[in-house]
């Protein structure tokens, strides 16, 4: 059954801050000078042959010159640079479809130009090689290229099961001085290759031909005594277009040293605009056969990054279909058109949340599930937070196959990344721990939803510090788990009581419990990880349930879960870090719940119900009445 998400207010997070700091509550009136008028999209003529270029950053800039790849217009570096090679394509693209072919960008050809390249992006599955055993940054089909393995390069061989394509990154380190030229040199002098383009500079060269009945393009750096590079080679036979278009953007995506020739993170503002001035005015736009509609085009998001080429959809849009659903809050209002942070309702720029199907239909259930449930629409703090703070960027969240247990953060998309693999181990462990229960199916759907409900914020506490570029004082990983807590605790729904919050706590420290339980006795590396150990994020946690409300979670020191000598330092601690978080986050608060300097204080408290005794036959069973950390 496809369930309506439940509607939260980021108000009641603001409440809680705010009375952490004892500051003045603001009202709801929406700040005159947060009025921004989505009317002015309409007043912008996506058919003048004005050039937008001056509008362009040097991602947007980089995603044209792809277009023109795609398309066949251009076959030189998407670097954002427009050298003569890129006009001369822009004119001949503009001239067959018949408009002046000035050489420079208009607002039309940039969407059409964006769209085109993002299309091929979702077509081939394009993404980031993670973990590369070269340790170069390079991009790939993963639509095409399933298999991978490591190779005697000092990388990974990438492929098709059949072969017919193939990518194999490689690191030859302790190089001599000057070894990369003996290498363009053997390279160049292969028995039975015929050489059909090279490029040679100082420390780098690029050479392509045939060897046999295979194509190959090759690429390699050296820095100091270290060189890098790739080799791609694909059967002759193979459809040249498709193949051309995949060595020429693994080649623009490609960096030996991990570094990118353009700074920050992929965005696309520009393109957002206009996608929405296109969706506004009715228009939809169109280059051959890719198209570029601003309904379904990643240039509707900014989250529409080069690396894994995850495509969104326009804001507020949701569509259900083999690439997915993508959904925002209802209500939400999408980014300025005038590139502003703040919409016209005074809010910050709202949340994207993705689901895309897994590969291994063993995880169907998962991602169904997710779906059906409004996954990240129904975790109650992350609904608050859409919208609260003013962030750079859209935070996007995606559910997606993994190949391991994981959730994360990934600061180049901007997003928070949980992985089917890890809704499958958190539903094994709960399927075990409820053995025995009176409804093990019920107490394992809680399990997992509670737990998930906690790595959510944890993994959202990384990207707030991201985004708002906030200080993490100590250990980021141990400060963001404090954080999940004191949103939890922050009860942004007002239909939970203090019972249900320390329900989801509980189960949460369960989770470190056994982990800690189950990986035996720590070695080296899990003492320089970046994580405290398990068993340490279980009393710290639990440090913090105590320290908030002592009288109530009394039963956490009584029973022996946390030992007396901490939980007496856990009250000052807790209050610590609660205020401290506040103070970092109040600042960032977007003009609807920016504190007033005349109000009168906010009513934070939060009723309580009398602790009473858990009952049935598995210790995590809980009658949802009674407080599981009380006496």
């Amino acid at each position: 059954m496809n369930m309506p998400p439940k509607r939260y207010s980021s108000r009641n997070l603001f409440l809680a801050l705010a009375f952490l700091l004892a500051l003045p509550v603001p009202g709801l009136i929406e700040p005159a000078y947060a009025q921004y008028s989505n009317q002015a999209a309409s007043q912008v003529d996506l058919n003048s042959t004005d050039s937008i270029e001056s509008n362009l950053n040097i991602w947007e800039r980089r995603l044209g010159q792809e277009g023109l790849i795609v398309l066949g217009y251009y076959n030189g570096f998407a670097d954002g640079s427009f050298g003569q090679s890129t006009r001369n394509a822009i004119a001949s693209y503009q001239g067959d479809h018949h408009r002046p072919s000035t050489g420079r960008l208009t607002a039309k050809d940039a969407l059409e130009l964006g769209g085109a390249a993002l299309d091929l992006r979702k077509q081939l599955q394009w993404r980031q090689l993670d973990n590369s055993q070269a340790g170069v940054t390079i991009s790939y089909p993963a639509a095409i290229m399933t298999q991978r393995q490591d190779n005697k390069l000092g990388g990974e061989t990438l492929q098709p099961p059949d072969g017919a394509l193939s990518l194999k990154t490689a690191h030859f380190a302790n190089s001599g001085p000057g070894q990369i030229d003996s290498l363009f040199q053997n390279m160049l002098n292969e028995q039975g290759s015929t050489i059909t383009y090279q490029f040679k500079r100082q420390n780098w060269f690029i050479v392509s031909g045939t060897s046999g009945d295979r194509k190959y393009y090759s690429r390699f750096e050296q820095r100091g005594n270290d060189i890098r590079g790739y080799d791609l080679s694909w059967n002759a036979s193979e459809p040249s277009k498709l193949v051309d278009n995949i060595s020429v953007l693994i080649s623009n995506g490609f960096y030996p040293f991990g570094d990118s020739s353009a700074g920050g993170d992929p965005n696309y503002p520009t393109l957002m605009q206009l996608a929405d001035i296109a969706a506004s005015n009715g228009q939809g736009s169109s280059s051959g056969n890719n198209s570029a509609s601003s309904g379904s085009s990643g240039a509707t998001t900014q989250s529409a990054q080069q690396d894994d080429g995850q495509q969104t959809a326009q804001s507020g849009d949701k569509a259900n279909d083999k690439d997915g659903v993508t959904e925002q809050k209802e209500g939400g209002l999408p980014p300025p058109s005038d590139g502003s942070l703040v919409t016209s309702d005074g809010k910050g720029l709202r949340f994207v949340y993705h689901y895309f199907p897994p590969q291994d239909p063993k995880f169907n259930y998962a991602y169904q599930w997710a779906v059906d449930t409004h996954l990240f629409l129904n975790i109650p703090e992350i609904d608050g937070l859409d919208g609260l703070t003013v962030t750079p960027r859209q935070l996007h969240y995606v559910t997606r196959q993994c190949d391991t247990v994981n959730a994360f953060y990934d600061k180049k998309n901007g997003a928070v990344f949980l992985c089917y693999e890890m809704i499958d181990s958190l539903l094994q462990m709960g399927q075990a721990l409820s053995k025995g229960a009176s409804d093990p199916k019920a107490l394992t759907i809680e399990f997992v939803q509670d737990n998930l409900r906690f790595i959510l914020l944890h993994e959202s506490g990384h990207a707030l510090i991201d985004l708002l570029d906030l200080p993490a004082v100590g250990r980021e990983e141990d400060s963001v788990d404090q954080l999940a807590a004191v949103l939890l605790l922050s009860n942004a729904d007002d239909r939970e009581n203090k019972n249900d919050i320390a329900r989801v706590l509980q189960l949460a420290s369960v989770w470190f419990k056994v982990n800690s339980q189950s990986s035996g006795n720590p070695d080296v590396a899990s003492f320089a990880d970046e994580h405290s150990l398990d068993a340490q994020r279980y009393f710290n946690l639990l440090c913090m349930v105590y320290g908030l409300d002592p009288q109530n979670n009394a039963g956490i020191v009584d029973n022996g879960m946390l030992p007396k000598e901490r939980a007496a330092r856990c009250p000052d601690e807790a209050s610590k870090i609660n205020r401290s978080w506040a103070r970092l986050l109040l600042p960032h608060f977007s003009p609807r719940f920016q504190p007033k300097t005349d109000g009168a204080n906010g009513d934070a408290q939060q009723t309580t119900q009398a602790p009473q005794a858990a009952t049935g036959g598995n210790p995590l069973e809980w009658d949802k009445g009674t407080n599981p950390f009380g006496k």
